[in-house]
């Protein structure tokens, strides 16, 4: 028994005699409390029901016993543990078959091993392609790839072991979820190019020694900050004194706020400070509009562009779209 983790059905090989009635039952000490209990042979090595020890022969039970006895830690508390495996004779005697140690309880089983060598200790290496920051900052749409490695305490590469993957939009309230888990090579290596469209992320990968088990062994976090993708159009490109312009435009990333997203519409002289002259808000499917008249003769030439602020209800870092230009005459 090398298993830190006893899950659901658990086998245990032991042997046992006794000369009076025989070897009758393994019992499961949690923490100094015998909570489960195993008969370890048929009738009439069984007591009378309602009793603990009245048999109906004065030899009940075999005089040993040997092999495999199997117990369901469906019966035991979950976490961690002191327990011991007992075995008893029909007369009440007591022995230690195996314990005391520490166990990880756990109610259903957790699947078989995760990797080669599956193990209680182990590294994330871990990095964005091409940086040595944990943190990444992109533009809209693009894809930077995540590089990492898993290796055991001793720098073993452990290969063919699954790397879960939980992601947290940088929006207030957003819930974690789960995607595809990453699979190592034969290097203890995995790779992963983020999709088209991704928001700011924190992305968490753990290592769990078991398929199917609640604690992972080791976690790794990285950061992905994505500019807000934005589209600005107008509708002329020359105007003359006391004509308008339309700007329209639409925010790319998803998923938008229910009451729409606030958008700043700015222009300056080239090369000047941006100055904010409009704030509009975009719809629910992130369209947005404005008209701007020019009170003033040209010759003038000016650029124009939309910027969207970072905001907790928005997963997405400032972004500004293209710039556009008008020419006054």
């Amino acid at each position: 028994m090398t298993n830190t983790t006893w899950a659901g059905p658990t086998g245990i090989s032991f042997g046992a005699t006794d000369q009076g009635g025989g070897v009758y039952r393994m019992g499961i000490e949690v923490d100094g409390q015998v909570l489960s209990t195993v008969n370890l042979a048929g009738d009439p090595c069984r007591a009378w029901p309602g009793t603990e020890r009245t048999f109906l022969a004065p030899k009940p039970c075999p005089s040993s016993v040997g092999g495999v006895s199997t117990f369901d830690t469906k019966d035991l508390p979950e976490g961690v543990h002191t327990v011991r495996v007992l075995v008893e004779d029909a007369a009440g005697n007591q022995a230690t078959v195996y314990g005391p140690t520490t166990k990880r309880l756990r109610k259903t089983d957790p699947g078989p091993n995760n990797g080669t060598p599956a193990v209680d200790q182990a590294i994330i290496k871990a990095a964005w392609e091409g940086r040595e920051s944990d943190l990444r900052s992109i533009k809209y749409n693009q894809q930077p790839v995540l590089r990492g490695q898993l290796l055991t305490a001793a720098g073993q590469p452990i290969r063919d072991a699954f790397v879960r993957v939980t992601i947290t939009r940088d929006a207030r309230n957003s819930p974690p979820f789960e995607r595809e888990s990453l699979t190592t090579n034969s290097e203890g290596r995995f790779r992963w190019r983020m999709p088209k469209g991704s928001s700011s992320r924190r992305i968490q990968l753990a290592y769990y020694q078991r398929v199917r088990d609640d604690q992972p062994v080791v976690v790794k976090t990285l950061r992905l900050q994505v500019a807000a993708g934005v589209t600005l159009r107008l509708s002329r490109t020359t105007a003359r004194r006391g004509q308008s312009v339309r700007l329209r435009g639409t925010l790319r990333g998803r998923p938008l706020p229910k009451g729409g997203k606030v958008v700043e519409l700015q222009a300056r002289d080239p090369g000047g400070r941006w100055i904010t002259f409009r704030t509009v808000r975009a719809n629910g499917k992130g369209a947005f509009s404005s008209r701007y008249r020019f009170r003033n003769p040209g010759p003038a030439r000016f650029q124009m562009r939309a910027r969207v602020r970072r905001s907790g209800d928005y997963p997405y870092a400032t972004g500004t779209s293209p710039i556009r230009s008008i020419r006054i005459r």
